[in-house]
């Protein structure tokens, strides 16, 4: 049996240090949370996509589509690392959503709410606030969408340290 970090003597001396398989755990609980705000978001997640689907029009608004297929890729990607496949390439993958789905909250936002998707019928508005506290300006609002932000900050860092850490030979 292997352990997952040996410690040095530089890090005993500094203290306490998290082991990988520690953060794992941490970037999987943390993985099943914002899938499961993506999925069960009240307004945007699988009941809205079923809907639009039922209606034939499941690209009126991208959200839905993008919350379902985004929380079935992460529940897949935790669990394909749960399960031991090569961890590198599912955590560079995640990283990669975190960005997106955090650059695209901001992005909806700051570029009128979607009046840039030509399917979605709603008329473009601009806010005085300025594109910087804008999103900042969302998030007060609405608890929901702050914890989901916060959870997929989180997790984009964990991933970030585990690719980190298992990027050095002899680990994966």
């Amino acid at each position: 049996m292997t352990r997952d970090h040996t410690v040095t003597d530089s890090e005993a001396s500094t203290g306490y240090r998290t082991s990988t398989r520690t953060l794992r755990y941490v970037a999987a609980a943390l993985a099943y949370v914002v899938a499961l705000l993506h999925l069960f978001h009240p307004t945007l997640g699988t009941t809205a996509f079923v809907a639009y689907t039922l209606a034939g029009t499941p690209l009126v608004d991208p959200r839905p589509t993008a919350f379902v297929l985004s929380g079935v890729a992460i529940i897949v990607g935790a669990n394909l690392v749960l399960l031991g496949l090569p961890r590198r390439p599912i955590y560079l993958a995640g990283m990669v959503l975190m960005v997106v789905h955090l650059t695209g909250y901001f992005g909806w936002h700051t570029f009128g709410h979607g009046a840039w998707w030509p399917l979605l019928d709603r008329p473009a508005h601009s806010h005085t606030l300025g594109e910087i506290l804008l999103g900042p300006h969302h998030l007060r609002g609405d608890a929901l969408a702050l914890g989901s932000k916060l959870s997929e900050l989180g997790l984009l860092l964990v991933l970030a340290v585990l690719y980190r850490r298992e990027s050095k030979p002899g680990r994966q």
